[in-house]
């Protein structure tokens, strides 16, 4: 998928970077809140057998939170979370706001979306499915969504360490796996803090110098 505003001139479609902003922002937020409804559901109900049809029922869940996340998110402001980092919104081909129907098939259609790579359109697949685009607009309100994905991230970090420590049927190859992952993700979420404390460093000491 590339974006050159020739098949689609009457749009000012949003462009590869920031559909991949998008992209990244609402996956990493839509998989730590599907996570966390898991994880809840679990704590809920401790005694949950654990086995493949678990599993797959968790993985449901996941994908249902997701498909939520989406829906809402663009039904009441036409906008996620990653487009509102963007100032980018869904609108229908007429600039319109799509409806209902247009928006539940692209959040359903959404799960397709790893074949936009091969697609020689403009639009992503779940674009296409549901007759959408996503388009710049500059005049749009921007929130800084980073924040609020870096702060779930660490909550469900949090959840993930407690569930580690107070699981005793893990068998010994799948506590080994889920450590690893753990402290593999505690280094990331400690290096992204350290990175964020000195960017934040370097741009008051710019500011001092500027006065």
């Amino acid at each position: 998928m590339k974006i050159t505003n020739q098949k689609y001139p009457s749009h000012n479609l949003a462009n590869e970077t920031e559909r991949g902003e998008n992209l990244g922002i609402d996956f990493i937020l839509s998989s730590i809140l599907g996570i966390l409804v898991v994880l809840i559901i679990y704590f809920i109900y401790p005694s949950i057998n654990l086995g493949f049809t678990t599993y797959l029922k968790a993985f449901g869940i996941y994908l249902g939170v997701r498909f939520i996340y989406y829906f809402i998110f663009e039904l009441l402001y036409s906008r996620t979370p990653g487009k509102f980092q963007t100032q980018t919104k869904v609108v229908d081909k007429n600039g319109n706001k799509p409806s209902v129907f247009q928006l539940f098939i692209r959040s359903l259609s959404r799960f397709l979306s790893v074949l936009s790579g091969i697609s020689d359109d403009e639009r992503a697949v779940h674009d296409q499915i549901s007759n959408t685009f996503v388009v710049k607009d500059a005049s749009l309100s921007r929130i800084e969504s980073r924040k609020y994905m870096i702060l779930l991230f660490n909550v469900l970090l949090a959840l993930l360490w407690i569930y580690y420590f107070t699981e005793t049927t893990f068998k010994s190859s799948a506590k080994f796996a889920m450590l690893t992952a753990l402290i593999l993700a505690t280094i990331y979420a400690f290096t992204v803090m350290f990175r964020r404390i000195g960017k934040k460093q370097i741009s008051k000491n710019r500011d001092k110098k500027q006065l």
